[in-house]
Formats: C-alpha cells, sequence, structure tokens
C-alpha cells in the first residue's frame, strides 16, 4: 500500500528528470505529507509531449456514478490491467507521480511506529500510476491512482506492498502512448531494488493528516514516546 508521500524536490529538477519544460505553470510548494483525496502532481503524455499537472488522489471511473470522496489510492499492478475500475487507464491512461518517499509502518507493541522510505541519498522518484476522468456535478475531475507491486526486503517488515518505482530508463516506455499491450508493461513494474534505499523511524506526528513540515523527516529513536494521539470523539476543542 501507499497511502503518504513525500514531494520536497525543486520543479527544477522534476523537469530535468521527465524532459519537462521548465514553466511548469503548477505549485512549487514542498510537501511532506501528502495523504489520498489531496493534489498531487502527475507527469503525463499528452499531444506529443509531456505536461505536469495535478490531480487529486483517488482514482474514480469515468462510468462511476456518485463515487466516494476517497476513489482508489492505489491499484495493484499484477491485477489492474483486468479490473473494471483500472483497464481502460491500464491501457490508454498511465502517468507517473513524482515523490521523493514514502511512509509506512509498523506494530510496535500497541502502536505502530511510522518509517519514512526514499531512494538511497535522496531525489525524486518516479511512482508508476493511471488516471481517469469523472464527470461530476460541477464538471471534469482527473483522479489518480498509484500502483503497488509485492515490497522488497527493506520495506516487507512493514507491508507487503510499496510503489511500483519506474527506473529512469522505462520512464519513456511507461508514457509511450502507442503501448496499450499489458504484456509489455507488466515487466517494467518490478520492487524497487532493496541496496537502492534507505529507511529511518520518524515521529508519529505524521499520523496527523494536516501536518506538513519539514520536521516529520527526522529520525527518531526506534521507540519514540508518541508525539501525537488520536483525539477521542468526545474531546472539546
Amino acid at each position: 500500500m501507499c497511502a503518504r508521500i513525500t514531494l520536497t524536490t525543486t520543479k527544477t529538477e522534476i523537469a530535468d528528470l521527465f524532459g519537462l519544460s521548465y514553466d511548469l505553470g503548477v505549485e512549487g510548494r514542498r510537501r511532506y505529507n501528502v495523504a489520498p483525496s489531496r493534489p498531487v502532481p502527475v507527469v503525463r503524455a499528452a499531444g506529443g509531449r509531456r505536461e505536469l499537472v495535478e490531480m487529486r488522489w483517488g482514482l474514480v471511473p469515468h462510468w462511476a456514478r456518485g463515487p466516494k470522496l476517497s476513489g482508489y489510492a492505489n491499484a495493484r499492478a499484477e491485477t489492474a490491467p483486468e479490473k473494471p475500475a483500472f483497464r481502460d487507464p491500464f491501457r490508454y491512461r498511465r502517468c507517473v507521480v513524482p515523490a521523493d518517499g514514502f511512509f509506512e509502518w509498523k506494530q510496535v507493541g500497541r502502536r505502530k511506529q511510522p518509517y519514512f522510505f526514499r531512494r538511497a541519498g535522496g531525489g525524486v522518484v518516479a511512482f508508476a500510476a493511471l488516471w481517469d476522468a469523472w464527470s461530476g456535478p460541477d464538471g471534469p475531475v482527473e483522479t489518480v491512482a498509484v500502483l503497488t507491486v509485492p515490497a522488497n526486503d527493506l520495506v516487507e517488515p512493514m507491508h507487503d506492498r510499496m510503489p511500483a518505482i519506474l527506473s529512469e530508463g522505462d520512464i519513456a516506455a511507461w508514457l509511450d502512448p502507442r503501448e496499450t499491450d499489458p504484456r509489455n508493461l507488466l515487466p517494467l513494474l518490478l520492487p524497487f531494488p532493496t541496496e537502492r534505499m534507505e529507511r529511518w523511524p520518524v515521529s508519529d506526528r505524521v499520523n496527523a493528516v494536516g501536518t506538513d513540515d519539514p520536521d516529520l523527516l527526522l529520525p527518531v529513536p526506534e521507540h519514540a514516546k508518541p508525539a501525537w494521539v488520536q483525539p477521542s470523539l468526545f474531546d472539546v476543542a
């Protein structure tokens, strides 16, 4: 699963990696705790070139009626080509979500310890993703789901799935609109090599969706005292 990501990379670095114009036309704010239902940057092919747009994280199929607010945050790469919600997007509406890390949680006693995962040494990576456009009462809504693959040895102690991270050499093939055969696309979706990633425990302040600051990425002791407590239903503001 992939339900929290970070994007602290500059727009220039994103442009370099994906071959984009430097006039990207989207907000460049650093984001340290992006959750589903929030807007995320998406790179896709359009009109013979690549463009960077923002979409709501949580894919709502174009045929859906009365969709849930969240949609599908993730899709399993192995089964996406056959699932009704993802079948057409896998063939015709592939994209990538730029990110520089993600969070997963490990059960430690009665609580869950969050960990931050990133490419070794840092830097932007490309999450393989699918998008769709739903015609809502207020107009079209473009939404996106991040594909997942079996976890590598670094992620597996926390979760059995991880984001499908494309190698730089496979980004062009993934975004190529001429390719529609899943048999040629699925081999691009593999667990990212363990030796090319790193992780460390972070504060459980990240559990609060509204928290978004650089300190969320600071390492903490493995069994740090909880810094964030789930409010009671009966707490009074």
